[in-house]
Protein backbone atom coordinates (compact mmCIF):
# COMPACT_ATOMS: atom_id res chain seq x y z
CA UNK A 1 0.00 0.00 0.00
CA UNK A 2 2.78 2.50 0.72
CA UNK A 3 4.29 1.71 -2.72
CA UNK A 4 0.67 2.56 -4.26
CA UNK A 5 0.85 5.63 -1.74
CA UNK A 6 4.64 6.77 -2.67
CA UNK A 7 3.63 7.28 -6.29
CA UNK A 8 -0.32 8.97 -6.33
CA UNK A 9 2.29 11.54 -3.81
CA UNK A 10 5.38 11.86 -5.99
CA UNK A 11 2.50 12.64 -8.60
CA UNK A 12 0.48 15.40 -6.71
CA UNK A 13 3.62 16.76 -5.31
CA UNK A 14 4.63 17.51 -8.64
CA UNK A 15 1.43 19.36 -9.35
CA UNK A 16 1.07 21.28 -5.70
CA UNK A 17 4.22 22.04 -3.91
CA UNK A 18 6.42 21.82 -5.87
CA UNK A 19 5.52 24.47 -8.89
CA UNK A 20 4.06 26.55 -6.06
CA UNK A 21 7.33 26.49 -4.43
CA UNK A 22 9.48 27.40 -7.71
CA UNK A 23 6.91 29.80 -8.38
CA UNK A 24 7.61 31.51 -5.01
CA UNK A 25 11.05 31.36 -5.69
CA UNK A 26 10.80 32.86 -8.51
CA UNK A 27 8.66 35.73 -6.94
CA UNK A 28 11.52 36.13 -4.15
CA UNK A 29 13.75 36.33 -7.33
CA UNK A 30 12.07 39.09 -8.74
CA UNK A 31 11.81 41.07 -5.86
CA UNK A 32 13.71 42.45 -3.25
CA UNK A 33 15.36 38.92 -2.96
CA UNK A 34 16.34 37.89 0.71
CA UNK A 35 14.79 41.06 1.84
CA UNK A 36 11.04 39.64 0.48
CA UNK A 37 11.63 36.16 0.82
CA UNK A 38 12.23 36.90 4.37
CA UNK A 39 8.83 39.02 4.73
CA UNK A 40 6.71 36.14 2.72
CA UNK A 41 8.06 32.81 4.16
CA UNK A 42 5.17 32.21 5.87
CA UNK A 43 3.13 31.76 2.13
CA UNK A 44 6.02 29.42 1.38
CA UNK A 45 5.27 26.94 4.31
CA UNK A 46 1.47 27.31 3.69
CA UNK A 47 2.13 26.87 0.01
CA UNK A 48 4.56 23.37 1.86
CA UNK A 49 2.04 22.08 4.57
CA UNK A 50 -0.86 22.80 2.89
CA UNK A 51 -0.60 20.80 -0.40
CA UNK A 52 0.88 18.43 1.66
CA UNK A 53 -2.60 18.45 3.65
CA UNK A 54 -4.37 17.79 0.05
CA UNK A 55 -1.91 15.50 -1.24
CA UNK A 56 -2.46 13.00 1.98
CA UNK A 57 -6.21 13.02 1.68
CA UNK A 58 -6.60 12.75 -1.98
CA UNK A 59 -4.22 9.71 -1.92
CA UNK A 60 -6.04 7.93 1.36
CA UNK A 61 -9.43 8.23 -0.49
CA UNK A 62 -8.25 6.78 -4.02
CA UNK A 63 -6.25 4.28 -2.28
CA UNK A 64 -9.46 3.31 0.14
CA UNK A 65 -11.94 3.63 -2.23
CA UNK A 66 -10.05 1.42 -4.90
CA UNK A 67 -9.45 -0.72 -1.99
CA UNK A 68 -13.37 -1.78 -1.26
CA UNK A 69 -14.31 -0.98 -5.04
CA UNK A 70 -12.92 -3.11 -7.62
CA UNK A 71 -14.61 -1.54 -10.52
CA UNK A 72 -12.56 1.37 -11.92
CA UNK A 73 -15.39 3.77 -12.87
CA UNK A 74 -17.41 3.18 -9.61
CA UNK A 75 -14.25 4.07 -7.60
CA UNK A 76 -14.22 7.42 -9.93
CA UNK A 77 -17.83 8.09 -9.24
CA UNK A 78 -17.64 7.31 -5.33
CA UNK A 79 -14.99 10.09 -5.36
CA UNK A 80 -17.11 12.67 -7.25
CA UNK A 81 -19.83 11.56 -4.56
CA UNK A 82 -17.21 12.34 -1.87
CA UNK A 83 -16.70 15.47 -3.09
CA UNK A 84 -20.09 17.13 -4.56
CA UNK A 85 -22.66 14.63 -2.84
CA UNK A 86 -21.22 15.22 0.37
CA UNK A 87 -20.61 18.85 -0.31
CA UNK A 88 -24.51 18.92 -1.58
CA UNK A 89 -25.58 17.47 1.49
CA UNK A 90 -24.26 19.91 3.84
CA UNK A 91 -25.36 22.71 2.06
CA UNK A 92 -28.96 20.58 2.68
CA UNK A 93 -27.98 20.25 6.25
CA UNK A 94 -27.18 23.99 6.76
CA UNK A 95 -30.69 25.26 5.20
CA UNK A 96 -32.91 22.80 6.98
CA UNK A 97 -31.38 23.38 10.28
CA UNK A 98 -30.51 26.41 10.13
CA UNK A 99 -26.84 26.10 11.22
CA UNK A 100 -23.31 26.32 9.66
CA UNK A 101 -22.23 22.99 10.14
CA UNK A 102 -23.36 21.08 7.62
CA UNK A 103 -19.79 22.47 6.12
CA UNK A 104 -18.33 19.87 7.57
CA UNK A 105 -19.50 17.37 5.13
CA UNK A 106 -18.19 20.01 2.68
CA UNK A 107 -13.99 18.48 2.12
CA UNK A 108 -13.59 21.80 -0.10
CA UNK A 109 -14.53 24.26 2.38
CA UNK A 110 -12.69 21.91 5.40
CA UNK A 111 -9.19 22.87 3.26
CA UNK A 112 -9.84 26.42 2.48
CA UNK A 113 -10.33 26.87 6.37
CA UNK A 114 -7.06 25.40 6.91
CA UNK A 115 -5.18 26.72 4.01
CA UNK A 116 -6.03 30.20 5.04
CA UNK A 117 -4.94 29.05 8.71
CA UNK A 118 -1.69 28.22 7.23
CA UNK A 119 -1.08 31.43 5.03
CA UNK A 120 -2.21 33.60 8.14
CA UNK A 121 -4.76 35.18 6.30
CA UNK A 122 -7.56 37.14 8.01
CA UNK A 123 -10.81 34.78 7.67
CA UNK A 124 -12.88 37.41 7.63
CA UNK A 125 -11.20 39.11 4.46
CA UNK A 126 -10.20 36.02 2.77
CA UNK A 127 -12.06 32.81 3.39
CA UNK A 128 -10.10 30.63 1.07
CA UNK A 129 -9.93 32.35 -2.39
CA UNK A 130 -11.90 30.86 -5.89
CA UNK A 131 -11.74 27.26 -4.83
CA UNK A 132 -12.59 27.12 -1.45
CA UNK A 133 -14.76 30.09 -1.40
CA UNK A 134 -17.46 29.99 1.86
CA UNK A 135 -19.73 32.83 3.18
CA UNK A 136 -17.79 34.36 5.79
CA UNK A 137 -20.43 34.52 8.38
CA UNK A 138 -20.83 30.26 7.95
CA UNK A 139 -16.82 29.93 8.47
CA UNK A 140 -16.54 27.15 10.70
CA UNK A 141 -14.31 26.84 13.96
CA UNK A 142 -10.25 25.54 12.83
CA UNK A 143 -10.38 23.24 15.30
CA UNK A 144 -13.45 21.63 13.62
CA UNK A 145 -11.92 21.64 10.00
CA UNK A 146 -8.94 20.00 11.51
CA UNK A 147 -10.90 17.52 13.11
CA UNK A 148 -13.05 17.00 10.41
CA UNK A 149 -10.10 15.98 8.21
CA UNK A 150 -8.50 13.89 10.95
CA UNK A 151 -11.45 12.05 11.27
CA UNK A 152 -11.64 11.49 7.61
CA UNK A 153 -8.04 10.20 7.50
CA UNK A 154 -9.07 7.56 10.20
CA UNK A 155 -12.11 6.27 8.31
CA UNK A 156 -9.88 5.90 5.23
CA UNK A 157 -7.29 4.13 7.03
CA UNK A 158 -9.70 1.59 9.18
CA UNK A 159 -10.92 1.02 5.87
CA UNK A 160 -7.89 -0.21 4.30
CA UNK A 161 -7.36 -2.06 7.04
CA UNK A 162 -10.40 -3.87 7.22
CA UNK A 163 -9.52 -4.81 3.55
CA UNK A 164 -6.17 -5.08 2.47
CA UNK A 165 -4.30 -7.94 4.37
CA UNK A 166 -1.22 -8.93 4.13
CA UNK A 167 -0.85 -12.74 3.09
CA UNK A 168 2.80 -14.98 3.67
CA UNK A 169 3.88 -16.23 0.08
CA UNK A 170 5.67 -19.79 0.70
CA UNK A 171 7.62 -21.51 -2.15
Amino acid sequence: MLGKMWILVVLMSLMTWVPGLMLFGLQAYLEDGWTWLQQNQHMGWGIFFGSWVWILILALQALALSAWVKWKPAAGALMFGIFFVAAGFGVAVNGVQRTRWGHLFNISALIGSVWVQLFGADPKVNNGGAFFRMPSDEALPLWSCWMALGILCAACLYMLARKIRGAEVIK
